[in-house]
């Protein structure tokens, strides 16, 4: 059993040219959603079962959550209106630092950028290239789940 590392680096459009002017996003949108995202994920990442807020910082915030089933702490610092950078501060065999970074300009420029750098404990060889592609594909729709979610947001009047 040793440390396997899982790194990803996506960027993906946030109004593809299909994206109609009532459902279009700008970086005000996005960086509203994913500040409701820090406070509450679940909506917005489909394997998360538990968040909670343990304390308000100057610049973030630490939570503790549920992903996947492993307990994890993060602590989160806020970038305002470019990025949250979650960083695995206890709890856990998955460890690392996530990014969701707001890049380009308003209008069909505006990408959100998803990248983790994440450290396994604990995962035996046979195992790390099927935790590997899990955890590839499982945070890359949390990604367009992210945008969808915000989408759906402003939409209800929520953002």
């Amino acid at each position: 059993m040793g440390t396997v590392e899982i790194k990803v680096d996506e960027t993906l459009p946030i109004n593809p040219s299909d994206t109609s002017k009532d459902m279009f996003l700008d970086r005000s949108d996005v960086w509203s959603g994913l500040l409701l995202k820090v406070y509450d994920a679940k909506p917005f990442v489909p394997l998360m079962t538990e968040c909670k807020v343990t304390d308000e910082l100057d610049n973030g915030i630490i939570r503790d959550i549920v992903f996947d089933g492993m307990h994890l702490r993060e602590r989160i610092i806020f970038y305002p209106k470019a990025k949250v950078e979650f960083i695995r501060v206890g709890f856990g065999d998955e460890m690392g630092t996530i990014w969701n970074e707001i890049i380009g300009n308003d209008g069909s420029d505006l990408k959100l950028r998803f990248a983790f750098q994440l450290e396994v404990l604990n995962l035996s060889p046979e195992a790390e290239k099927d935790y590997r592609e899990r955890r590839a594909v499982g945070y890359l729709k949390a990604v367009q789940a992210t945008i969808d979610q915000i989408r759906t947001m402003k939409v209800n009047g929520a953002i």
